[in-house]
């Protein structure tokens, strides 16, 4: 398939509803084309019915985004085109239209109203001197933004481009963003949406200040850049006149039933007198919001009218939430949801775990399989136990805070009469001498497993409840088809006689209280005390490849015989770090297959450095000189530059080389607090400094 022909039968796809309707992503994917209570109910909260008029749906309410700041977050043209018509200008927006018959200045006048509730600009604008709209594509398609929002053709996963007839979920189709947004203005919502977006249907994706900037200049179609100032958000000046005729229009169009706004223009709750008239009226009158629902929609919403102080099931509550927070774009529970078939192949991960490697956990009878607390710090996404994984839990904020305990009580199970556990039973069973291997695959705690890096179960014990586990664990396969965990317990035997007599509940309590109370690690990690793998530089330096925390995936270690060492980022053509004393453990670059970031063993000294410095870089490598020391090399704006770093007394030189002729002179970021001195001899082409620490 081409990639237009690909790219229009996508957009067919996610546009599956008339061209106006309100899309809410729940009920497109399980409630379409039906007239049912569950999805009229799922309709009424999602489009902000209840806050109008009233009714308590069960599910997390939905509010309208913070409009004080509003002016100073996005464009006032788009702000003025959109409150006038919504529908033209973002495809399945869920607010509806208010000013059909009015004034076509009212919804100007709105936009300075709104301008006279931002607060007065403090500071100086922040300036963006670099983005990468290359990293932003990768990142938007791996992190779990293509969740909700619709894959773009100019970028194809490891398994291919996908059939867009796969698409069961629906999309969040995006408005014009570069009429809406600035870079910095976009890039500052995806970092943090619910700052201004509380109700958490657009969640937060914990990411770098960087990464964020990087995935708006990709969206914005904005071409990488180092050095250069991205243009600001002019700033809005409001009329007080047009302010004041302003205010009257929000009040009149009853706008604070959706957003937070003075109380002055607070709204009292209206009850549904009519269910077939007002919003739902099939050509709504002038002042009444327009919707432009579609008769799907209209039978849901009205059926759900007629029975909506009925009581809602704990587990239809439960459905329906994870349906308005669409969880079930990724993750499956009781045999629903899940990535559908367009989506699958943008989640990734490690592929030498399988699907298991790619796919998020299912749902179902997670309130019986996490512990009550880990279980509350999960759904608010502060905990992540799959690093494996590039798609990335969200934060949804208050929008999940009954979630947890409404898992756990519809979840629930009989408790496991767990037997006393033999601590050093369940070191040997989670070792490679004489127990079931566990530790082969699973890393505990820093230390890396022996063969492919599955998740950490040094925190079991925290993490999971008793019966889970041994349900788990003698049947894997029950709970994760196609899991490459094995059983160690098949049928509830245990196929180690030897400890503990095969008893298999004994063993299996055994793990557990290792993992709670022992100390030190499962037998069979090799000896860090020996520092048998520790590198120690004598006569000549020692460089090494790694994944250093702090400097990232393309780190390039220099050990110095003189005891102070560096840390090179290739990414960024850069130095990264300095440590004095010890040098570097290798046992987990050497023996993983999935290499762990690795820390220094000696002391960090400070080089705080920025990102790049100005000038497009590109790592080309590096060469040994006669002495063993590395020289890195790198262009920039396509200029070779040579740089050589080498022990001082207290310190290190730094000597940078590049053809002046072709380069007039080249940007060096010091580090900050660090004495850098300019030694004599520094000349066109050519620069050394010398950096001392106490």
């Amino acid at each position: 398939m081409s990639r237009t022909v690909y790219h229009l039968a996508l957009a067919l796809a996610c546009a599956s509803v008339a061209a106006g309707e309100p899309v809410v992503i729940g009920h497109q994917r399980f409630h379409a084309g039906e007239a049912g209570v569950a999805g009229g109910r799922l309709l009424y909260n999602e489009l902000g019915c209840a806050n109008c008029h009233g009714g308590d749906t069960g599910l997390p309410a939905r509010r309208g985004p913070d409009l004080t700041t509003v002016t100073t977050r996005q464009k006032a043209d788009w702000l003025r085109a959109f409150i006038a018509s919504p529908d033209q200008h973002r495809s399945g927006t869920s607010m509806p239209g208010l000013f059909a018959g009015r004034d076509a200045a009212d919804a100007g006048a709105v936009v300075h109203y709104l301008g006279t509730l931002a607060p007065k600009s403090t500071g100086r604008a922040r300036l963006i001197r670099h983005m990468n709209s290359e990293s932003g594509k990768l990142l938007f398609h791996t992190i779990g933004c293509v969740a909700c929002h619709a894959p773009r053709d100019d970028y194809v996963p490891a398994g291919g481009r996908p059939p867009a007839a796969g698409l069961a979920s629906g999309t969040v189709v995006f408005p014009s963003l570069e009429e809406k947004y600035v870079l910095s203005s976009l890039g500052d919502f995806i970092r943090d949406p619910l700052k201004t977006r509380p109700d958490g249907r657009m969640p937060r994706i914990e990411m770098e200040e960087q990464d964020a900037i990087d995935i708006a200049s990709y969206l914005l179609g904005l071409p990488g850049s180092d050095g250069e100032q991205a243009p600001k958000l002019d700033p809005f000046v409001p009329n007080r006149e047009k302010a004041a005729r302003g205010r009257d229009v929000v009040g009149a169009l009853w706008c604070a039933g959706c957003h937070d706004l003075p109380a002055a223009e607070r709204v009292q709750v209206t009850p549904i007198r009519d269910p077939a008239g007002g919003c739902l009226a099939e050509v709504p009158a002038a002042g009444v919001p327009n919707y432009v629902f579609n008769v799907s929609q209209r039978r849901a919403l009205q059926s759900f009218l007629a029975r909506r102080d009925e009581t809602l099931p704990a587990e239809h509550r439960v459905a329906l939430t994870m349906q308005a927070l669409n969880c079930t774009a990724c993750h499956e529970r009781d045999g629903n949801g899940g990535p559908d078939a367009a989506h699958r192949d943008y989640i990734s991960g490690d592929p030498n775990l399988g699907d298991t490697g790619r796919y998020l956990p299912p749902l179902t009878g997670v309130g019986r399989k996490l512990q009550p607390k880990w279980l509350e710090q999960a759904v608010k996404g502060a905990v992540r136990v799959r690093p494996y994984l590039n798609t990335r839990m969200p934060v949804y904020g208050g929008a999940v805070a009954e979630l947890p305990a409404l898992l756990a009580r519809v979840d629930a199970g009989p408790e496991w009469p767990m037997p006393a556990g033999d601590v050093e039973a369940g070191r040997k069973l989670l070792g490679t001498h004489g127990g079931v291997s566990c530790i082969t695959c699973h890393r505990w705690a820093d230390r890396a497993s022996l063969g492919i890096q599955g998740m950490d179960i040094s925190n079991l014990a925290q993490r999971l409840q008793p019966r889970w586990l041994r349900d788990y664990l003698v049947n894997p396969a029950a709970y994760r088809p196609g899991t490459l965990m094995p059983s160690f317990w098949p049928d509830g035997k245990a196929a180690n006689r030897e400890v503990l007599g095969g008893d298999t509940d004994r063993q299996i309590a055994s793990i557990v209280a290792f993992a709670r109370e022992g100390r030190g690690v499962p037998e069979g990690f090799p000896s860090m005390t020996t520092r048998e793998f520790e590198l120690v530089p004598t006569e000549r330096p020692i460089v090494l490849r790694t994944f250093l925390q702090d400097v990232g995936t393309h780190a390039i270690l220099v050990g110095f015989p003189a005891g102070v060492h560096l840390a090179y980022d290739a990414s960024e053509a850069r130095p990264a770090l300095v440590w004095k004393g010890r040098f570097f453990d290798a046992y987990g670059t050497w023996f993983s297959r999935f290499a762990p970031f690795e820390k220094p063993l000696g002391d960090a000294l400070k080089w705080p450095a920025p990102a790049a410095p100005p000038g497009l870089r590109s790592f080309s490598g590096y060469r040994l000189d006669a002495t063993g020391v590395p020289i890195f090399l790198f262009t920039v704006n396509g200029v070779p530059v040579e740089e050589r770093f080498e022990p001082v007394p207290g310190g290190l030189r730094r000597s940078v080389r590049w053809n002046v002729e072709r380069l007039r002179s080249i940007a060096v970021a010091h580090p900050e607090g660090v004495g850098a001195k300019e030694e004599e001899g520094s000349e066109g082409g050519k620069l050394s400094f010398v950096y001392t620490w106490q």
